[in-house]
């Protein structure tokens, strides 16, 4: 249970650096050094708060794959795309739009996930 719990905080937070990134990105200037410079201090904390939770969800999946096999846990991280979808349309920051065609691509993660988590463990 351990294992899931820490690649649940994994996916949450790869999900919020996911958001902050795209946020920022949208705003970003051109990548020369004197635009990076002149960059406003909120768009450099939305930035710095999207990396910020990779490294976190990296602390996070290590942990979870010490006490998961790989095969189970690697699911799990699969939501993390649901979840930016999802979030990203219900975000104002992120300006997406909703395309019909994603509910079977959604639907078809879930089911893969139920299928993979939920298989009976083999016995070697």
């Amino acid at each position: 249970m351990r294992g899931y719990c820490w690649a649940i905080c994994s996916v949450f937070l790869v999900t919020a650096a996911q958001l902050a990134l795209r946020g920022a990105a949208s705003q970003l200037p051109a990548l020369t050094l004197s635009a990076l410079l002149e960059m406003s201090f909120p768009l450099l904390l939305l930035l710095l708060a999207g990396l910020a939770g990779y490294l976190l969800s990296m602390i996070c999946w290590v942990s979870a794959l010490r006490h998961l096999p790989l095969s189970r846990a690697y699911p799990v991280l699969s939501l993390s795309y649901i979840l930016v979808w999802g979030c990203a349309l219900i975000l104002p920051l992120n300006h997406e739009r909703f395309h019909s065609g994603s509910i079977p691509g959604v639907m078809m993660i879930i089911a893969g996930i139920y299928l993979i988590v939920m298989s009976p463990k083999k016995s070697v």
